[in-house]
């Protein structure tokens, strides 16, 4: 709970003196070593990243069903964008691939 309000608070990647700190601060409820609190802000942030991909990936599936694509399937790669698009943004991002339904090759 303490690193989950430290996070919202804004700290992402504490340096070397904050992590002392805040190992310190946790040590009086358990062992606990420096790394271990660097570790979970490093993966903190990644799952946070991979939530936003998700969310991304399913706003552009969204945006490409209901609009003028419909003979064709979009599906996110892992390298899709952390950041959004407007909306009316026409062009398919380099980030999604597309499929025909109709053909049964699958892109590698």
């Amino acid at each position: 709970m303490i690193l989950e309000e430290m996070y919202r608070s804004g700290v992402r990647t504490p340096n070397a003196s904050q992590i002392q700190q805040i190992t310190a601060r946790l040590s009086y409820y358990g062992r606990i070593e420096g790394k271990n609190v660097f570790y979970w802000f490093q993966n903190h942030k990644a799952r946070e990243r991979q939530k936003l991909r998700r969310r991304l990936c399913s706003h552009y599936q969204l945006l490409y069903s209901t609009n003028s694509l419909p003979h064709h399937q979009f599906y996110c790669s892992q390298e899709a964008p952390v950041f959004p698009l407007p909306l009316h943004h026409a062009t398919p991002s380099p980030f999604l691939h597309q499929v025909s339904n109709s053909s049964p090759s699958v892109p590698s």
